[in-house]
């Protein structure tokens, strides 16, 4: 975990002393925390809890519970899946309002970094993930990567994350040349 976490620190998304308990566990207990239904195309590896509290519309609390990750895994696939689940816990903590991104541009931004850290690796098995990325034909997954790749063509990833919390969508090529 904490190569993981110097890993995201590496591209630019510091958690410092950020609490992010981790646990591993079965698919089962994944599925069952899971806040969307569509895992045949994606498969539920891991997971970032937090809890909201609310009064009326207004948030009166916040706070990162956990992630979990399933068992077994290959290490570097484990990893794969640590730096997507650590990078919805940069966004928990680096989302000041707390309100809840779009899924497709959350996912989208947590893909994008799992394929930036995956194009350091220089394994058979990066380069198969990396193709799995590119292909990946699930909307919220898929076409949240590919929308966040090419926004990352116009702007740097600090500015393109501070963007998509700040406007809560992908930047127009327009909208990036002005922004960064």
């Amino acid at each position: 975990m904490m190569e993981m976490r110097a890993a995201l620190k590496s591209l630019g998304l510091n958690l410092y002393n950020a609490d992010t308990p981790t646990r591993l566990t079965n698919r089962d207990e994944l599925h069952g925390n899971s806040r969307h239904d569509n895992h045949d195309e994606h498969p539920l590896l891991g997971l970032a809890k937090w809890s909201t509290t609310y009064v009326g519309k207004r948030i009166v609390s916040r706070q990162f519970n956990e992630i979990l990750i399933q068992t077994n895994l290959p290490e570097e696939h484990f990893r794969t899946v640590v730096i997507h689940e650590l990078t919805h816990a940069w966004f928990f903590y680096n989302n000041p309002k707390g309100e809840k991104l779009p899924l497709q541009v959350e996912e989208g931004m947590c893909v994008l970094v799992e394929y930036l850290w995956l194009k350091q690796q220089k394994t058979d098995d990066a380069r198969y993930r990396m193709k799995v990325i590119k292909e990946c034909s699930d909307p919220v997954y898929g076409d949240g990567f590919r929308a966040a790749n090419k926004a990352l063509r116009t702007m740097r990833l600090s500015s393109l994350t501070r963007y998509v919390i700040e406007k809560r969508k992908f930047p127009s090529a327009l909208a990036a040349f002005f922004y960064d």
